[in-house]
């Protein structure tokens, strides 16, 4: 089973996931079989969505002027 490294990492890169985890995280921890603590649960429902998306999207950003820069 896949733990919290797993479910941060899908959630980084694949915005559809994400968006899915921030507006149920139990549900969709569940439906996608991933194993974390209930602390994790609780940290994600008690992020703000759209702070979260805006988060997301600057890391995006960032990513892609790195990689056209190097």
């Amino acid at each position: 089973m896949a733990g919290k490294e797993e479910l941060i990492g899908r959630a980084v890169i694949d915005a559809d996931f994400r968006r899915r985890l921030l507006a149920d995280p139990q549900g969709t921890i569940e439906a996608e079989g991933f194993d974390v603590e209930p602390e994790l649960v609780a940290q994600l429902k008690a992020l703000d969505p759209a702070a979260a998306e805006a988060a997301a999207a600057g890391l995006d950003q960032a990513f892609a002027e790195r990689r056209a820069a190097s």
